[in-house]
Protein backbone atom coordinates (compact mmCIF):
# COMPACT_ATOMS: atom_id res chain seq x y z
CA UNK A 1 0.00 0.00 0.00
CA UNK A 2 1.37 3.43 -0.92
CA UNK A 3 -0.22 6.86 -0.88
CA UNK A 4 1.73 9.55 -2.72
CA UNK A 5 2.19 12.86 -0.82
CA UNK A 6 1.48 14.84 -4.00
CA UNK A 7 -1.83 13.07 -4.72
CA UNK A 8 -4.35 14.84 -2.50
CA UNK A 9 -7.31 14.52 -2.23
CA UNK A 10 -7.25 10.76 -1.80
CA UNK A 11 -9.75 8.08 -0.81
CA UNK A 12 -8.81 4.57 0.38
CA UNK A 13 -9.80 1.77 2.76
CA UNK A 14 -7.75 0.11 5.50
CA UNK A 15 -8.26 -2.54 8.14
CA UNK A 16 -8.29 -1.07 11.65
CA UNK A 17 -7.08 -3.53 14.28
CA UNK A 18 -8.04 -2.62 17.83
CA UNK A 19 -6.58 -4.44 20.79
CA UNK A 20 -8.62 -7.54 21.65
CA UNK A 21 -11.14 -6.92 18.85
CA UNK A 22 -11.59 -8.21 15.35
CA UNK A 23 -10.10 -6.07 12.56
CA UNK A 24 -12.67 -3.83 10.88
CA UNK A 25 -12.56 -1.97 7.61
CA UNK A 26 -12.45 1.82 7.69
CA UNK A 27 -12.79 4.14 4.73
CA UNK A 28 -10.62 7.25 4.73
CA UNK A 29 -10.76 10.50 2.81
CA UNK A 30 -7.89 13.00 3.02
CA UNK A 31 -7.58 16.48 1.54
CA UNK A 32 -5.67 19.63 2.48
CA UNK A 33 -8.05 20.28 5.40
CA UNK A 34 -7.67 16.97 7.21
CA UNK A 35 -8.92 13.40 7.31
CA UNK A 36 -12.45 12.01 7.41
CA UNK A 37 -12.57 8.47 8.82
CA UNK A 38 -15.70 6.30 8.51
CA UNK A 39 -15.79 3.09 10.52
CA UNK A 40 -17.95 1.09 12.89
CA UNK A 41 -17.55 1.36 16.64
CA UNK A 42 -19.44 -1.20 18.74
CA UNK A 43 -21.57 -1.97 15.71
CA UNK A 44 -22.62 1.65 15.13
CA UNK A 45 -21.42 3.76 12.17
CA UNK A 46 -18.99 6.48 13.22
CA UNK A 47 -17.63 9.37 11.17
CA UNK A 48 -14.61 11.27 12.50
CA UNK A 49 -13.24 14.45 10.99
CA UNK A 50 -9.68 15.05 12.15
CA UNK A 51 -7.53 18.08 11.25
CA UNK A 52 -3.83 17.41 10.75
CA UNK A 53 -3.07 19.30 13.98
CA UNK A 54 -4.72 16.42 15.89
CA UNK A 55 -1.83 14.14 14.91
CA UNK A 56 1.52 14.12 16.68
CA UNK A 57 3.49 13.72 13.46
CA UNK A 58 4.39 11.49 10.54
CA UNK A 59 5.87 8.32 12.00
CA UNK A 60 7.76 5.38 10.59
CA UNK A 61 7.56 1.97 12.24
CA UNK A 62 9.94 -0.81 11.22
CA UNK A 63 8.80 -4.39 11.68
CA UNK A 64 9.91 -7.84 10.53
CA UNK A 65 7.36 -10.18 9.00
CA UNK A 66 7.19 -13.99 9.26
CA UNK A 67 9.84 -14.41 6.52
CA UNK A 68 12.27 -12.13 8.36
CA UNK A 69 11.96 -9.30 5.82
CA UNK A 70 12.00 -5.73 7.10
CA UNK A 71 8.80 -3.77 6.42
CA UNK A 72 8.38 -0.01 6.91
CA UNK A 73 5.01 1.44 7.94
CA UNK A 74 4.68 5.21 7.39
CA UNK A 75 1.65 6.59 9.24
CA UNK A 76 0.04 9.68 10.67
CA UNK A 77 0.67 9.04 14.36
CA UNK A 78 -2.11 9.82 16.84
CA UNK A 79 -1.87 9.33 20.61
CA UNK A 80 -4.85 6.96 20.27
CA UNK A 81 -3.51 4.03 18.22
CA UNK A 82 -6.98 3.35 16.74
CA UNK A 83 -6.87 6.79 15.08
CA UNK A 84 -3.41 6.42 13.52
CA UNK A 85 -3.68 6.47 9.73
CA UNK A 86 -1.40 4.28 7.57
CA UNK A 87 0.04 6.05 4.51
CA UNK A 88 2.66 3.65 3.15
CA UNK A 89 3.54 0.01 3.82
CA UNK A 90 6.58 -1.16 1.86
CA UNK A 91 9.70 -3.30 1.97
CA UNK A 92 11.66 -0.74 -0.05
CA UNK A 93 13.41 1.52 2.48
CA UNK A 94 14.18 4.27 -0.08
CA UNK A 95 10.48 4.66 -0.89
CA UNK A 96 9.63 4.63 2.81
CA UNK A 97 12.22 7.34 3.57
CA UNK A 98 11.05 9.50 0.65
CA UNK A 99 7.38 9.17 1.68
CA UNK A 100 8.22 9.84 5.34
CA UNK A 101 9.98 13.10 4.42
CA UNK A 102 7.39 13.99 1.75
CA UNK A 103 4.39 13.60 4.07
CA UNK A 104 6.15 15.51 6.83
CA UNK A 105 6.85 18.42 4.47
CA UNK A 106 3.38 18.34 2.90
CA UNK A 107 1.46 18.31 6.21
CA UNK A 108 3.94 20.46 8.20
CA UNK A 109 4.20 17.80 10.91
CA UNK A 110 7.36 16.56 12.67
CA UNK A 111 9.03 13.30 11.68
CA UNK A 112 8.68 10.61 14.36
CA UNK A 113 10.36 7.24 14.80
CA UNK A 114 8.38 4.54 16.61
CA UNK A 115 10.63 2.44 18.84
CA UNK A 116 10.07 -1.27 19.49
CA UNK A 117 8.39 -0.49 22.81
CA UNK A 118 5.89 1.83 21.05
CA UNK A 119 7.40 5.14 22.17
CA UNK A 120 7.51 7.88 19.53
CA UNK A 121 10.71 9.94 19.27
CA UNK A 122 11.12 13.03 17.14
CA UNK A 123 13.86 12.83 14.52
CA UNK A 124 16.01 15.92 13.99
CA UNK A 125 15.83 19.30 15.62
CA UNK A 126 12.63 21.28 15.81
CA UNK A 127 12.44 24.16 13.41
CA UNK A 128 12.44 27.42 15.29
CA UNK A 129 12.99 31.06 14.65
CA UNK A 130 14.74 33.11 17.27
CA UNK A 131 12.90 36.22 18.26
CA UNK A 132 14.91 39.03 19.80
CA UNK A 133 13.84 42.06 21.76
CA UNK A 134 11.43 44.31 19.88
CA UNK A 135 12.85 47.42 18.25
CA UNK A 136 11.60 50.60 19.92
CA UNK A 137 9.13 52.63 17.93
CA UNK A 138 10.27 55.81 16.23
CA UNK A 139 9.97 58.76 18.49
CA UNK A 140 8.62 62.04 17.20
CA UNK A 141 10.42 64.04 19.83
CA UNK A 142 11.98 66.49 17.37
CA UNK A 143 8.64 67.52 15.89
CA UNK A 144 6.48 67.19 19.00
CA UNK A 145 6.71 70.87 19.96
CA UNK A 146 5.85 72.17 16.49
CA UNK A 147 2.36 72.62 15.18
CA UNK A 148 1.13 70.44 12.33
CA UNK A 149 1.46 71.91 8.87
CA UNK A 150 -2.28 72.38 8.30
CA UNK A 151 -2.52 74.49 11.50
CA UNK A 152 0.42 76.80 10.75
CA UNK A 153 -1.69 79.64 9.24
CA UNK A 154 -4.29 79.63 12.00
CA UNK A 155 -4.01 81.91 14.95
CA UNK A 156 -3.43 80.41 18.32
CA UNK A 157 -6.51 80.66 20.50
CA UNK A 158 -6.53 82.38 23.85
CA UNK A 159 -6.90 80.46 27.01
CA UNK A 160 -8.92 81.64 29.93
CA UNK A 161 -12.47 82.04 31.00
CA UNK A 162 -15.19 82.30 28.38
CA UNK A 163 -17.05 85.64 28.44
CA UNK A 164 -20.64 85.43 29.59
CA UNK A 165 -23.04 86.88 27.03
CA UNK A 166 -26.38 88.23 28.26
CA UNK A 167 -29.29 89.33 26.17
CA UNK A 168 -28.08 87.60 23.04
CA UNK A 169 -29.91 85.04 20.96
CA UNK A 170 -28.43 82.08 19.22
CA UNK A 171 -28.86 82.23 15.49
CA UNK A 172 -29.81 78.88 14.01
CA UNK A 173 -30.87 78.40 10.45
CA UNK A 174 -34.09 76.44 10.04
CA UNK A 175 -35.40 75.42 6.70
Amino acid sequence: MRLDPSSLPARWSVEVDEKGRQAQEASLYMDDGGIVMKRRLSGLPLTLSLPFEAFQGVAVRLATDADGDLTAHVELHHHDPALSVPLTVTRNMEIAAADWQGWSDRLHLPMLLIERDGAAEQVGPRASVEIGAPVPRRSHGATASRRPRFLMRRKVGQTGEMPVLRGCREIISYE
